[in-house]
């Protein structure tokens, strides 16, 4: 299996050395041929390419600066990484020709380079992903994986990901653990302590504890087990390991301390979010406005009341009014403007015999009897909450954050969990796209935490897209 995964890291060079070449070429005709006249300052294409030839290995080694054959890059940075790549790349061509002062060619062909290469880099790297993905589906053999824990809904949650998605390459050998789990319908490996002879029976490519109670000592043995015998070892953190992030080692007088910093969002990293989140609403609601006009329509016609429902809910900055399309019956939508008490007594009961997530510091009231059959469709597909575009414009959601809870929900918040109180809710966010309502809310809040730990533009923008993914396959709606 590892031979499969260096195969295809290895192809990541020639395939953007492909791309960095068609780049250079689809820049020079780009400049010489798109505006219909000719361009005299232009060098002939034998003598440009020669150059583009001489460029392609000061480009792979800005590549590799850049962090693009990093094994342990995240894919949802690697648009970021192409971007700093294609820079350094483009500041070489520069510094060429200051250094040469080259009579070289139009200047305007170095922006087409640079905006070229990004583009062809990245599609060329999604083209050899979708390969690697395809040959999973097809078949080819896949990574061995072993779980360190029992059948609780971590684990559970994490055998439907990968049941549901088979490009991700695994294969579901057992679980590892110090419960007898043998008469249970998954495969029962052996005891931890077991575990490097398991690796080696059962030749496991990657061993996730999904134990998140592990003390530190036995995370440290399993850890060392795995790295002795060269697997890949991951686990599901708790909520003190989610913050590790911002620990930072330092020494203060000689003595050698922790300083626990911020999070990216301090600073200037909150005033970025601000601006992108006021941009893209004012876009967001501008695309819109035709299905925001056909779905309000569509309520009124279905339902007598308010098209948009006004609720409570707690953001960073305290109580503030979220705005949804109203997707239930007037009389049965809580609040003293609509059903009154009548409507928070049937929810009370509705929580208490149909609610999914019993024990838990939210709800979620499974089949619900008070929405309404255009509801549902908004429901499913997320329709409804078109109208927080609006809360972000005025600043008290963001495009991406932790869900909204109300003010009861929030009562019951662990010490850990009100950290989600430090950053803006959002329209959608790491949790929604990880399983939505399948998650229970402590998995919520520790991949909300880990999105606040680990915040940047390029997580935003993955979210973004991932969100469009979740919809559009309609599982798992609030």
């Amino acid at each position: 299996m590892k031979k499969i995964d260096q195969l295809f890291t290895f192809l990541l060079v020639p395939i953007d050395a492909l791309m960095i070449l068609i780049s250079f070429v689809c820049a020079y005709k780009f400049r010489a041929e798109a505006f219909g006249f000719p361009v005299i300052y232009i060098w002939p294409f034998d003598q440009y390419l020669r150059f583009t030839l001489l460029m392609l290995p000061i480009w792979i080694i800005a590549f590799a600066f850049a962090g693009l054959y990093n094994t342990k890059r995240k894919a949802i940075a690697e648009f970021g990484h192409i971007i700093s790549g294609a820079s350094l790349g483009a500041m070489a061509v520069v510094l060429w020709v200051f250094l040469f002062r080259s009579d070289f060619f139009s200047r305007l062909i170095v922006f087409y380079i640079w905006a070229f290469a990004i583009v062809f880099t990245q599609i060329g790297r999604a083209i050899l992903g979708l390969i690697k993905s395809n040959l999973y589906i097809l078949g080819l053999k896949k990574k061995k994986l072993a779980f360190i824990g029992i059948h609780d809904t971590t684990s559970l949650n994490l055998l439907e990901q990968i049941k549901r998605n088979p490009s991700l390459g695994y294969k579901f050998e057992g679980f590892v653990s110090n419960h007898d789990l043998s008469g249970d319908k998954f495969k029962y490996l052996g005891k931890t302590d077991e575990l490097e002879n398991i690796i080696k029976k059962h030749e496991i490519d990657e061993v996730i504890l999904t134990d998140t109670q592990a003390n530190p000592e036995t995370l440290f043995i399993l850890m060392r087990s795995c790295q002795e015998n060269g697997v890949i070892f991951k686990a599901v953190p708790a909520h003190a390991q989610v913050s590790a992030r911002t620990l930072q080692f330092d020494a203060f007088a000689g003595v050698p301390i922790i300083e626990f910093r911020g999070t990216p969002l301090d600073n200037w990293g909150i005033v970025f979010k601000r601006v992108a989140d006021i941009i893209a609403s004012i876009i967001a609601m501008i695309v819109l406005s035709p299905i925001i006009a056909v779905i309000s329509i569509a309520i009124k016609i279905n339902s007598k009341g308010p098209i948009v429902y006004k609720n409570i809910r707690i953001g960073d900055k305290g109580e503030f009014e979220t705005l949804k399309f109203r997707t239930m019956r007037i009389e049965d939508c809580t609040g003293v403007q609509y059903g009154g008490s009548r409507a928070e007594e049937l929810e009370n009961n509705l929580i208490e015999n149909h609610n999914i997530k019993k024990g838990s510091a939210v709800y979620k009231i499974a089949n619900d009897p008070r929405v309404t059959s255009v509801g549902s469709f908004l429901r499913k597909t997320s329709l409804d909450e078109l109208p927080q575009f609006l809360n972000v414009l005025i600043g008290n959601m963001s495009l991406i954050g932790p869900r909204p809870h109300q003010p009861k929900e929030v009562q019951h918040y662990t010490k850990e969990q009100r950290k989600l109180l430090l950053i803006k809710p959002g329209i959608s966010g790491l949790a929604q796209i990880s399983g939505r309502s399948d998650l229970t809310f402590d998995e919520e809040a520790r991949l909300d935490i880990s999105y606040l730990e680990n915040w940047s533009i390029w997580l935003d923008l993955y979210i973004i897209l991932k969100t469009f993914s979740a919809i559009f396959k309609g599982k798992g709606s609030y």
